[in-house]
């Protein structure tokens, strides 16, 4: 018989090992850090006065073409403005005076929340459509395939209209299908709350007209022959650039018009976004997949860029370059003016291991297309990275140009210094800390998602909107609390063990394989489509396209209420 001693011992024995399997059931103990989301969108273009709530400054901002877009933030526009966003192959386009929340986007799912104004949907394959969401006050919008949709609201009345394709609309106390052609009025009604609706022909304003020209312009793209068009940002190559075939890289893609000095990351500025930390935003028209995908080669005294093997879903990253100067430092080199900064484009097979929180998921995915053919590791000694001695690559930058998210190119060193200055500076794939100014919210690393009720700031030109229940529909991920909190473990020791490099050569080139004949149509077999492009190709052919019909646009007049 146990002692009264020895019992309570082996009870609280018992309860630390219950409380520890729990633990570990709940994945508190040795949690893999979430990944962060591979899909992002892109303000793609905008005309006439767009602003954009930043949920991580909680103020409303001047919208800045080429910034990524994701789960919390929201466009506004002005009467006569414009916007067009991309989600890989997913298009939405925004007409005066409307507002559109980006209520969830990740990998799984897409979910917008058109609060007031109109907005244009193009989802091109059954499988993507599967994944969509429009909500208004009065429901649901919820595409059923490839097509073509459109959704407005007024005045607590939501209007969906199909052009093209197939949407089932849920109020809540009711399902709806409209068809293609169709245009279905949803609103309450004042005594019972109860779903009324009414048919009509789709609008042929001039909204319609504008997104139909737009979409016959994306009729006629060739990248998709060499990259997925789940790549966000692959609609612009065409009109600003050349495809040709690289004697070792194969398939790689040149800007036609550069100015003189260009050089990958510098013709931008870089932005703050909590889950990834700085991020590129780049000046040119084109400038989103090649700074968020891939990596830049130099090949005969011009910048290519190089996508790498095709993916069917690529991961985004929020900029592909080697930082100079030791990890988590203020003061990264010094050019006798004060603390500098520096970062080189990756190249082709360089690993990138983020400074961010991330899981072994995340980290295969971004780094597959330029190992395909094997996993890629974690680099556990010195590295050397491709572009460092290569004339121009290098750019440094006094440090409160990226605080103060400044233009890079007018505060760039010349070349000359920038390569003196890295002759013994250390290089690492982990981005100095540098607390931006400007106010940030303070968050809990702990904190869950759920429901709370939120006051945003009032947008520009309308009314403040009311403090209205919000879900975060993103699972609940640990960031850091700050711009100034430390990067993940695991990426802190990879890029300190492999920073301590000192004046490196330029890489010598690999032996060539004999010439390839130029892209003429197919991909090479190993960037074959998959087969929700081929769905798209059939469910989006041109010739399928149906003419708008003609019918009263919605009203504006309430638009100096706003």
């Amino acid at each position: 018989m146990l002692s009264p001693l020895h019992a309570l011992s082996a009870l609280l024995a018992r309860s630390i090992a219950v409380g520890a399997l729990a633990l570990a059931g709940s994945g508190m103990l040795h949690a893999e850090p979430e990944d962060p989301p591979g899909r992002v969108g892109r303000l793609a273009d905008m005309a006439g006065r767009v602003s954009m709530f930043d949920a991580e400054e909680g103020q409303w901002v001047e919208a800045q073409r080429n910034r990524a877009l994701t789960t919390g933030d929201r466009l506004s526009t002005e009467q006569g403005a414009r916007a067009e966003v991309r989600i890989g192959s997913t298009v939405l386009r925004l007409g005066g005076n409307s507002e559109l929340e980006f209520a969830r986007v990740d990998d799984e799912r897409m979910v917008f929340q058109l609060h007031t104004g109109s907005v244009a949907l193009r989802v091109r394959s059954r499988e993507i459509a599967d994944e969509v969401e429009v909500r208004t006050g009065e429901g649901r919008a919820l595409p059923e395939r490839s097509g073509h949709y459109r959704i407005d609201r007024e005045d607590d009345t939501t209007f969906v209209a199909t052009l093209r394709g197939s949407l089932r609309f849920d109020a809540g106390d009711l399902q709806v299908q409209v068809p293609a052609g169709r245009r279905a009025e949803f609103f309450q009604q004042s005594g019972d709350r109860a779903t009324v609706v009414a048919w009509s022909a789709p609008g042929n304003d001039d909204f319609a007209q504008w997104v139909a020209r737009e979409d016959q312009r994306d009729e006629r793209s060739v990248a998709q022959r060499y990259v997925s068009p789940e790549m966000t940002g692959v609609e612009d190559l065409d009109r600003y650039g050349r495809w040709e075939n690289h004697p070792e890289y194969g398939v790689v893609w040149s800007p036609l018009q550069v100015a003189v000095g260009w050089a990958p990351y510098r013709y931008g500025r870089w932005g703050w976004r909590a889950r990834w930390g700085w991020t590129w935003i780049d000046n040119a028209p084109w400038g989103f997949a090649p700074f968020h995908y891939g990596r830049w080669v130099s090949w005969g005294g011009r910048w290519v860029w190089s996508p790498g093997a095709y993916v069917a879903r690529p991961v985004f990253a929020p900029a592909l370059v080697a930082w100079v100067g030791g990890p988590n430092v203020s003061v990264s080199i010094n050019l006798g003016g004060g603390p500098t900064v520096g970062w080189v484009p990756l190249a082709p097979r360089d690993v990138y291991v983020p400074g961010f929180r991330y899981g072994q998921r995340y980290f295969d995915q971004v780094n597959r297309p330029q190992h395909p053919h094997q996993r890629p590791q974690v680099p556990t000694g010195p590295v050397m990275y491709g572009n460092r001695g290569v004339p121009g690559a290098v750019t440094v930058v006094p440090s409160n140009v990226l605080t103060q998210r400044q233009p890079v190119a007018p505060a760039a060193v010349r070349d000359a210094d920038a390569q003196r200055a890295i002759g013994g500076a250390r290089v690492g794939n982990v981005a100095p800390v540098l607390a931006p100014t400007g106010r940030f919210p303070a968050a809990s690393p702990g904190a869950q998602a759920g429901s709370q009720t939120v006051t945003l700031p009032q947008a520009p030109g309308r009314k403040p909107p009311p403090s209205r229940p919000v879900v975060d529909l993103r699972r609940a991920a640990p960031m850091p609390a700050s711009p100034s909190a430390q990067p993940a473990p695991q990426a802190t020791a990879a890029a300190t063990a492999a920073a301590a490099v000192r004046a490196m050569p330029p890489v010598a080139p690999r032996a060539a394989p004999p010439p390839q004949a130029a892209p003429q149509g197919k991909p090479a077999p190993d960037r074959g489509p998959d087969a929700s492009r081929k769905e798209a190709s059939r469910d989006d052919r041109p010739e399928a396209r149906q003419r708008i019909p003609e019918s009263r646009p919605p009203s504006r007049e309430r638009q100096n209420a706003m």
